[in-house]
C-alpha cells in the first residue's frame, strides 16, 4: 500500500534541474518562484534588473486593468480630443478643448486622476509593473468584489465635463484572460482587510480619487514584509496574524533605544538575506504529495505532518534527509564542512527538524557561494518600495520606518470609516490591525496631529475617553 504523504524526489530533480554530469561543479540551478513553480509567494526575479520599478503609478493602472478585464492601450490625448470634438455640437470646439487642457492635464502634458475611470488609462510601464500588479490581485483581490470594483471606476460622473470626457476615452479592449492568479495568499486578514478598505473607498468617489494609490502602494507594503516576517518563523506558533511593526512619524526625532527602532526595519532589514532562501524551500516541500492542500506553506505542511503516523514520520523525514544529501552533493562551490549544525528543537516532529536543517543549508549555500548576489537581489524590490514611500534616513540609526502626515490621515480614515468617532484606544488597535504599531512617543506625536486638526474630543481628563472624530 503506497503512502499518502511522500516527497518526490524526482520531481524535485525535474525542477531544479539536477545534471547528471559529475564532473560539473555546480549541477542544479534554483527557483525564483516563477509561473513554472507549484506556488507563487512574490513578484520578484534573481536578474540585475528584474525588480526594478521605473513608475509606481503603473502598477495601479495595471491592476486597475487586471480586475477590468482589459488589455493597455497607450493613452494619446490628441485622440481624445478629436473625440471631443466629435461629441459636441459647438462653433468653439477648439475653446473647449483648450478648457479640458487646462482643468484635466498637468503642466507636463499628463492627464490628471480627477475620476476613478482615468486609472484605467495609467501607463503600462514595463513587466516589473505588470508583474507586481498580478501579484497584488492575487493575494488581495477577492472575487466576490470585483464587480463593485468594475461599477465605481467605469461609473459615468454626472459633471458635465467629465461626462463628456468619459464618452471621449478610448476604448480598451477585453483582454478575454483569465484572472485566475496563481499567487498563493499568506495571510487572509491583510487579504480581508484590505476588501473592507477598498470597498469604503470606492463608495465615495473623491476619497478614491485622492487614495487609492496610496492604499494600493500601503497595502503591497504591509503585505510583503507581513510575509517576510511570517516566513522566518517557519514552524514556530504564531498566535497573532499580524506580527508587530513599529512605526515613526515624518516629525519626530529617533533614537536607537525605541521600539519604532528595534522592531521597525531594523528588524525587517535583518530577516531579508533569508528571503531567497525561504522561497526554496517553500517552493520544495510543495513537492510533498498529499491528499489535503494543493499548495504548501510552512504551516499547512504542519498540519499535514502532525496527522501522520510514526512510521510516516520517519519516513518523510528519510526523504527530506535524503534531498538534502543529494543538493548538497550537487552544490560542488560550497564547503560543506565548515556548516554549523542547525540548532534543535527537541520536541520538534523529526519531519519539521529535517526540513530546518533543508533551509539550513539552502541558507548556507548563498551566503558563502557566488550565489549570494543573486539572493540579495531577490529583495531589492522590497527595500526600493520601502525607500521610496516607507523609510526615512536617520542619521547613525540608518533608515527607519516611517508614516508621513498624509498617509497616517489616510489610515485614519480606513480605521473610522463611515462612524461619526471612535475611542482614540480603539484608534490604535485599529492601526495595528493594519500593520501599524506605534510605541508611546510616537502616540504622543499622533495625538497631538490629531489635536491640531481638531479631530480629537475629549470627554474627560481620561485617556479612556478621548474621542478621535472623522477626518473630513
Amino acid at each position: 500500500m503506497s503512502r499518502e504523504v511522500r516527497l518526490n524526489i524526482e520531481s524535485l530533480k525535474k525542477e531544479y534541474k539536477v545534471s547528471l554530469d559529475l564532473d560539473k561543479q555546480v549541477r542544479l540551478t534554483h527557483s525564483s518562484g516563477s509561473t513554472k513553480s507549484k506556488l507563487r509567494l512574490l513578484p520578484y526575479s534573481t536578474s540585475t534588473k528584474g525588480n526594478e520599478l521605473k513608475d509606481d503609478q503603473a502598477i495601479v493602472g495595471n491592476l486597475v486593468r487586471n480586475i477590468s478585464d482589459l488589455n493597455y492601450k497607450e493613452f494619446k490625448k490628441e485622440e481624445l480630443f478629436e473625440n471631443v470634438k466629435e461629441n459636441v455640437i459647438s462653433d468653439q470646439k477648439e475653446k473647449l478643448v483648450d478648457i479640458i487642457k487646462e482643468f484635466f492635464f498637468d503642466d507636463n502634458g499628463q492627464l490628471v486622476l480627477s475620476h476613478p475611470m482615468f486609472f484605467k488609462y495609467l501607463n503600462q510601464a514595463g513587466n516589473n509593473e505588470k508583474k507586481v500588479a498580478e501579484f497584488l490581485a492575487g493575494v488581495l483581490v477577492d472575487e466576490n468584489i470585483q464587480d463593485k470594483v468594475l461599477e465605481s471606476f467605469e461609473k459615468k460622473p454626472k459633471q458635465v465635463l467629465l461626462a463628456l470626457l468619459y464618452d471621449s476615452m478610448p476604448d480598451l479592449m477585453a483582454s478575454n484572460k483569465s484572472n485566475k492568479s496563481n499567487y498563493f495568499c499568506m495571510n487572509s486578514h491583510i487579504k480581508n482587510l484590505f476588501t473592507e478598505d477598498l470597498l469604503f473607498l470606492l463608495e465615495d468617489e473623491n476619497l478614491l480619487v485622492r487614495y487609492f494609490y496610496m492604499m494600493i502602494i500601503y497595502y503591497y507594503f504591509f503585505y510583503t514584509t507581513q510575509i517576510v516576517l511570517d516566513l522566518d518563523r517557519m514552524f514556530d506558533n504564531k498566535t497573532e496574524a499580524i506580527y508587530p511593526v513599529y512605526f515613526n512619524v515624518n516629525w519626530e526625532k529617533r533614537s536607537s533605544s525605541r521600539d519604532s527602532y528595534k522592531q521597525g526595519w531594523k528588524m525587517i532589514q535583518s530577516k531579508l538575506p533569508k528571503l531567497f532562501s525561504h522561497i526554496n524551500c517553500i517552493n520544495m516541500i510543495n513537492h510533498v504529495e498529499n491528499d489535503t492542500y494543493k499548495q504548501l506553506n510552512y504551516d499547512r505542511l504542519k498540519e499535514v505532518v502532525g496527522k501522520l503516523s510514526s512510521k510516516d514520520h520517519l519516513d518523510l523525514a528519510n526523504e527530506f534527509e535524503n534531498w538534502k544529501n543529494e543538493y548538497e552533493n550537487c552544490l560542488n562551490d560550497v564547503n560543506w564542512e565548515a556548516k554549523k549544525p542547525v540548532p534543535q528543537n527537541a520536541d520538534e516532529n523529526v519531519v519539521l527538524k529535517e526540513v530546518r536543517s533543508l533551509f539550513h543549508s539552502i541558507n548556507y549555500q548563498f551566503q558563502h557561494s557566488g550565489r549570494k548576489k543573486a539572493s540579495v537581489q531577490y529583495y531589492d524590490g522590497i527595500f526600493a518600495l520601502a525607500k521610496e514611500h516607507f523609510l526615512k534616513q536617520s542619521g547613525p540609526l540608518g533608515y527607519t520606518l516611517n508614516l508621513t502626515q498624509e498617509y497616517l490621515i489616510l489610515l485614519t480614515k480606513l480605521c473610522i470609516k463611515d462612524r461619526e468617532k471612535i475611542l482614540l484606544k480603539e484608534l490604535f488597535q485599529q492601526l495595528e490591525l493594519r500593520g501599524v504599531y506605534f510605541d508611546r512617543t510616537s502616540k504622543k506625536h499622533v495625538i497631538e496631529l490629531y489635536e491640531r486638526l481638531n479631530i480629537l474630543e475629549k470627554k474627560s481628563d481620561s485617556g479612556d475617553a478621548q474621542y478621535v472624530k472623522y477626518v473630513l
